[in-house]
């Protein structure tokens, strides 16, 4: 215990998303989201996704890439989405990193 807290926390990422707020825009609908990393190692290019889902049926999916989460940290992002969010159920999801 004391190697790690000297050498600090070499865990991988891991990435957890969460909504922030729903909004209407011009074009459709935002999602704003938090992207938090609880785990030891910083990720890059971490790929995020978000589903509408209408039961087993997908309806329309988003995709975005945030540059660098690093380690016990968060960042916040966006997805586009031509319909409402609120009327499906949404899944968001961290799909993949990079090693920095």
């Amino acid at each position: 215990m004391l190697y790690e807290a000297a050498a600090g926390d070499s865990s991988p990422p891991d990435i957890t998303v969460h909504v922030d707020a729903t909004l209407q825009i011009r074009n459709g609908y935002l999602v704003r989201f938090r992207a938090v990393n609880e785990g030891g190692s910083t990720a890059e290019g971490v790929t995020v996704e978000g589903v509408l889902r209408n039961g087993t049926d997908s309806m329309e999916t988003s995709n975005t890439v945030l540059e660098y989460v690093p380690a016990h940290s968060q960042r916040e992002g966006g997805l586009f989405f031509t319909s409402d969010p609120r009327q499906y159920q949404l899944q968001l999801r961290a799909k993949g990193y990079e090693n920095p």
